[in-house]
């Protein structure tokens, strides 16, 4: 670990005071294993099976009318001078900055990509975007989005690595007084069609386990092995069962446990986290109320089309009606990094050095020998295992900012 890393983890703890750290077992648990801990309060409702059903009638004109309503009422209430926006050339943030262009052809749009490390393939993309609905584009490339970490550690309170949108709304605080995001798009509009193909490709009969196997970046193979804590899988399977056991089908209750998961309890905590933070208000027009509850009843074909693994059906639909042909054409494209680049430039050594001394060995929370294990595992450029060890390292980076 730099210099430059260390000294903020040293100057974090010096603002906390010791904490019982049994009481967070479960949270690092789930963390470590789900990515997220599903005990914390939620910004969004949590949902039921039965706001899952499908409503036949619904259709791309419904959808788009509402998002457009509720775009409409974002701007004119809260008057921005200048609108941010990320966008990677994908659909969810496309179709959002389409439909504020067509509904407010004057507003001043500054538009963000982020690009990380040797992966820069949506700079591409998010310029045709940017010309195509005439925004004030901005490419902003972070060599080594991890030399941060400590400090986006402590605006989230929590042990999690996957922190990069941290620099959109540091970018968009500078110079933008509102950050309208596509937030929701993948829960709600079926965008994780590699995970849905797993999952129906998969013939293990245990729905629950089906759906972790299609999650299996999150975890290892030893994931028992990995705790010198108590940990059981058990606990895991009772998180996720409840979704699992509705009358919906099985493409339904996927939906209903995406939401309720990782959208409920990662992604939008983490963006109201870094929204406070920095003190720009954000808005998901998907995450609105009139959408939300309209689009968890959008018929399952107007998502997800399995026969030709295709996902987003009624966005792209949308995308076509407002010119935005490429964009509605393009495969899933997200924010991202090459883990494997990311790990043998930067990340190997911060391990190195946050582990020589470690508080997740000291306080038994980690087993030494699996962590030796994880280390060849992910020198091997074995996925799983690299993005474990960028678990730990928040973990341990976590546990000096609570003055472990």
């Amino acid at each position: 670990m730099d210099s430059m890393t260390s000294s903020i983890i040293d100057e974090l703890a010096k603002t906390n005071t010791p904490i019982n750290i049994e009481s967070y077992y479960g949270k690092i648990e789930n963390i470590l294993t789900l990515r997220y801990d599903p005990s914390g309060s939620t910004i969004l409702p949590k949902l039921s099976w039965e706001n899952f059903i499908e409503y036949p009638g619904l259709s791309s004109h419904c959808v788009g009318s509402l998002l457009e309503g509720a775009i409409r009422r974002t701007i004119e209430v809260n008057k921005p001078k200048r609108v941010g926006m990320g966008i990677s050339g994908g659909v969810d943030s496309t179709t959002i900055l389409s439909l504020t262009r067509k509904c407010f052809p004057n507003l001043d749009i500054k538009t963000f990509c982020i690009t990380f490390g040797d992966d820069t393939k949506e700079a591409e993309t998010a310029l045709h975007v940017s010309e195509l609905y005439s925004t004030d584009h901005k490419h902003i490339h972070i060599e080594n989005p991890f030399t941060e970490l400590p400090t986006q550690i402590s605006i989230v309170d929590e042990p999690r690595w996957n922190l990069y949108p941290y620099f959109l709304f540091k970018e968009a605080s500078r110079d933008c007084d509102l950050l309208l995001t596509g937030d929701g798009g993948d829960e709600l509009f079926g965008g994780y069609v590699f995970r849905y193909n797993h999952i129906f490709a998969n013939t293990t009969p245990s729905l629950v386990q089906r759906y972790l196997e299609a999650h299996n970046r999150d975890w290892v193979p030893d994931q028992e092995d990995l705790f010198a804590i108590a940990f059981s899988w058990d606990e895991i399977h009772t998180i996720l069962s409840p979704y699992f056991n509705t009358p919906l089908p099985t493409l339904g209750e996927i939906f209903l446990a995406d939401y309720n998961g990782k959208l409920l309890h990662d992604f939008t905590p983490v963006s109201a986290c870094f929204s406070k933070h920095f003190g720009i208000r954000t808005i998901a027009p998907m995450l609105e109320p009139e959408v939300l509850y309209t689009a968890t009843h959008i018929p399952y074909s107007l998502k997800y089309d399995r026969r030709n693994n295709l996902g987003k059906i009624i966005l792209r639909q949308i995308l076509i009606e407002n010119f935005g042909h490429k964009p509605a054409t393009q495969g899933k494209i997200g924010w991202g990094m090459d883990i494997v680049e990311m790990w043998d430039k930067h990340v190997k050594s911060m391990c190195h050095d946050a582990f020589s001394s470690s508080r997740i060995i000291d306080l038994k929370i980690i087993n030494e020998e699996w962590l030796s294990k994880g280390l060849k595992e992910a020198n091997a450029h074995n996925l799983r295992y690299i993005s474990k060890m960028l678990g730990l390292l928040a973990l341990e980076l976590w546990l000096r900012w609570k003055a472990l």
